[in-house]
């Protein structure tokens, strides 16, 4: 079993928190700006897109390193539509283009099958409710 710790605070008169973990730098947070926030600080929403990514990305480079895929490049876009629903706000759909920079049309091939295994193992994605849709974009040369 793994734990993980994080602290959030706020202070009276601030728009946001700080989030914080033993050893790393705070981040400062606020809500999007579509719930009042201010758009220059990371936002709850964006920090979930970008763990999901993060995850798959990091995932993605164990089984890259596994598979022995020369990876020259990688880099992903994330969205995520959010609705009203029954049970409140919901992220309903989230969507992400990974486009890679491989060697050859075999790394091509094996990089398809680490993007598939990266979505199936990547614990991050796997806790969330949305369905989630990966889109690879493979540059070879």
């Amino acid at each position: 079993m793994f734990t993980f710790r994080t602290a959030a605070e706020w202070k009276p008169g601030s728009m946001g928190l700080e989030l914080t973990a033993a050893g790393k730098p705070p981040l400062s947070m606020t809500s999007p700006p579509e719930f009042g926030g201010t758009p220059d600080h990371w936002s709850p929403e964006d920090m979930l897109l970008g763990s999901i990514q993060s995850c798959l990305l990091l995932t993605a480079l164990y089984v890259v390193n596994r598979m022995k895929i020369e990876l020259k490049g990688y880099r992903s876009e994330a969205s995520g539509n959010m609705q009203k629903t029954p049970s409140g706000l919901r992220f309903t759909s989230i969507d992400i283009t990974i486009t890679a920079s491989v060697a050859t049309a075999e790394d091509a091939t094996k990089m398809q099958q680490a993007v598939d295994q990266a979505e199936k193992f990547c614990p991050v994605s796997a806790a969330i409710g949305a369905p989630m849709s990966v889109t690879l974009v493979t540059n070879v040369g």
